[in-house]
């Protein structure tokens, strides 16, 4: 049963329709520097404050992504202690980065979630594109399945990726499986600076959705809409 979430921002809960309709496997696509991060974040954040475990896996170790998502308001610190937020860095620390241990990772990633899916209710990927860019095809096939599958027994999947990061043939079959796609684009407008957010798809929700609309990163409110008026000033 679908229900909807607050992603604790309104005038983004606005654009989606009224909130996040969970559960779903949520991509969210853009190029380096796009957003990608800090809308996973935000609704990492409102799946937070709506009671669920959330475990993420991040390119950063803890303490960076916890400071780095603290200074643009999403505090992490309390959840984290009190274990409802996991944390898994895909860096560990001493081992040594090879294009062989990257294609393994996947697999070993998919594996461990399957075996802990009983302790959260969702899994947020930052990003997919470090665990994809090397895997063979048949694992990455493999792995939409498990989120699917694991979508089905109520267990939200939020994945961030780089639009080169996979082959098209496969970016496509993720894309379709998504039940909720969002595709980001950093533009400038009139001088400006502001992330194209796109809502190619979203199932599940209840009201009339926004599909395109402009936003920037600020310290103060994380996420916020920005008028096209203002964008265009």
């Amino acid at each position: 049963m679908v229900k909807i979430i607050s992603t604790t921002n309104e005038e983004i809960d606005r654009q989606l329709g009224g909130g996040l309709p969970l559960p779903s496997l949520i991509l969210i696509e853009g190029e380096h520097g796009s957003g990608k991060s800090v809308i996973a974040a935000l609704f990492t954040y409102g799946m937070l404050a709506a009671g669920m475990r959330v475990l993420m896996i991040s390119e950063n170790n803890i303490r960076e992504y916890i400071d780095k998502m603290k200074a643009i308001t999403y505090n992490f610190s309390i959840p984290f202690l009190k274990r409802r937020l996991i944390m898994l860095p895909l860096h560990v620390y001493g081992a040594k980065w090879s294009r062989e241990y990257a294609k393994y990772l996947l697999p070993i990633i998919s594996r461990y979630i399957n075996a802990n899916a009983d302790k959260f209710d969702a899994v947020v990927i930052d990003s997919i594109s470090l665990l994809t860019m090397y895997a063979e095809e048949e694992a990455i096939l493999d792995f939409i399945t498990r989120c699917k599958n694991l979508v089905t027994n109520g267990i939200s999947i939020v994945l961030t990726a780089h639009p080169s990061s996979m082959n098209e043939n496969i970016g496509s079959k993720l894309r379709s499986a998504s039940d909720c796609y969002i595709r980001l684009k950093s533009v400038n407008v009139a001088g400006r600076d502001v992330k194209s957010v796109e809502i190619v798809k979203i199932l599940g929700s209840m009201g009339q959705v926004n599909s395109q609309f402009s936003a920037e990163v600020s310290s103060v409110f994380g996420l916020k809409i920005v008028p096209i008026a203002m964008a265009n000033a």
